[in-house]
């Protein structure tokens, strides 16, 4: 998997994925109108914090967060941020149910103790997740942390869990029905 890089968008505080990602009762209107899709639901991310926050996010960009993901395990949250067109969320901590919702989705998460206190609101910022490094690029600081390991790198690559599975499948890696 290629580093990544884009642009830091910070956000403090406790994170809860049914109100400061994305408002619970919206995905619930957008599932009833059969509008639930990674690209409707990113319209909604983040919008409690920064109105704008989806129309001025570009793609490959990161979520900066000091504790995120907190509240539910409601997955919809990792959806927003990936419909947003957000590369990966870098934060000091994370709640471990959104951050295995988010690889099951393809949503790269690391913790990183201190990053708030190296990143800033657009610093651009590359992540290479199979060798542990953070370098922000706009200050020449440089964070380590532990490498994801080969199965969660190849999940992402994938997309998630189940565009993994479907490859698989497709290869004959896996069969179709389990007899």
């Amino acid at each position: 998997m290629q580093p990544m890089r884009g642009y830091a968008w910070v956000f403090r505080g406790v994170l809860d994925v049914d109100w400061e990602i994305c408002a619970y009762r919206t995905y619930q209107e957008l599932q009833a109108k059969g509008m639930y899709t990674a690209e409707e639901i990113g319209k909604y991310c983040m919008v409690k914090l920064d109105p704008d926050f989806p129309k001025k996010v570009r793609k490959g960009d990161f979520i900066v967060g000091e504790f995120m993901g907190f509240g539910h395990d409601h997955d919809h949250a990792c959806l927003s941020i990936l419909g947003a067109g957000v590369a990966a969320v870098l934060c000091d901590t994370t709640a471990p149910y959104f951050f295995r919702n988010s690889i099951e989705r393809g949503l790269p998460v690391v913790e990183l103790a201190g990053i708030l206190d190296a990143v800033k609101q657009g610093d651009e910022l590359e992540v290479d997740l199979e060798k542990g490094r953070l370098t922000n690029i706009s200050s020449g600081v440089e964070l380590k942390f532990e490498p994801m390991p080969s199965f969660i790198i190849r999940k992402l690559a994938a997309g998630g869990m189940l565009p993994l599975l479907q490859a698989e499948v497709a290869a004959g890696r896996i069969p179709k029905r389990l007899e």
